[in-house]
């Protein structure tokens, strides 16, 4: 949280959060098939152990299911991050870091999560805030570490292009479905409520609780019930919720302003998270 941030570095079989953690922790999602889950984490660790000698740090499910509106027929999106083996370090061959899978698995290897954390990147800073379906005890450490650290400049940038882009490439041209209407309102509460209060928080109907837009709750349900391509009409022909995006957009940039997350990543916290990732490679030599 803001104005109380204490970094964490221990000893990896040690849960953050309190007890004694059975290293490789499932929690499952409840809109998608026990078995299936299952299967697909025990094929993602099948494939990193094959192609890169590693493990899975931690898995979830992104896209509709993460931001709180899937619809029955939406796709399931698989994101994670993998520690890859010390030894593809060391040799010639340089390793990717991305694994890739279909239908729709994405993993960042450990390093590239991190750094891509530290920037700011929105996408995998709520990657490792959403709930997993799998975790370890290094997932806890790399967790805490991040949310301690994140800096607003990165943040903000992220968040607010990503409501930018879609803005512009969709509803300023004309495609205003409820999903791409959404995907504006996301970005920008998602932004504004992490610059205000310094946590991370996907989820656009627990979003819309601390916002109370009714519009957002009319485009969450539309969503939910299978329109997410049909035009929105009902709310928007008098211009009430065009006429809100610009009021959010000026309300992020005020919560950039005003936020007490730091501009930039503090140089300390950097050197003690990049000593934590050195010491891990470090005891997986061999192994």
């Amino acid at each position: 949280m803001v104005g109380d941030r204490k970094l964490y570095v221990g000893d990896s079989r040690i849960l953050v959060l309190g007890g004694v953690h059975r290293n490789g922790e499932k929690e499952m999602n409840n809109r998608i098939p026990l078995e299936e889950q299952i299967k697909a984490i025990a094929e993602i660790k099948k494939k990193i152990d094959e192609k890169q000698n590693g493990e899975l740090i931690y898995l979830t499910i992104s896209g509709s299911d993460l931001y709180g509106f899937p619809s029955q027929d939406s796709d399931v999106d698989y994101r994670g991050t993998y520690l890859t083996g010390t030894e593809n370090f060391l040799g010639l061959h340089k390793r990717r870091d991305v694994i890739e899978m279909k239908p729709d698995i994405v993993l960042f290897e450990l390093g590239k999560e991190i750094n891509l954390a530290l920037k700011g990147n929105c996408n995998v800073l709520e990657h490792i805030n959403a709930k997993p379906i799998y975790r370890t005890a290094e997932y806890l450490q790399m967790k805490q570490m991040i949310n301690n650290t994140f800096p607003k400049n990165g943040l903000y940038n992220s968040y607010r292009g990503m409501a930018m882009f879609n803005y512009k490439k969709f509803i300023m041209k004309g495609r205003k479905t409820y999903k791409k209407y959404l995907y504006v309102f996301r970005g920008l509460m998602a932004g504004t409520y992490a610059l205000q209060t310094g946590r991370i928080e996907p989820n656009t109907e627990t979003l819309n609780k601390y916002f109370k837009i009714p519009e957002v709750k009319t485009l969450i349900k539309a969503k939910r019930e299978g329109f997410e391509n049909e035009k929105v009409t009902s709310i928007i022909e008098d211009g009430s919720l065009d006429a809100l995006i610009p009021t959010l957009f000026d309300q992020m940039d005020k919560a950039y302003t005003r936020s007490k997350i730091p501009e930039k990543v503090d140089p300390q916290l950097w050197n003690e998270i990049n000593s934590w990732l050195i010491n891990l490679r470090t005891e997986k030599i061999g192994k």
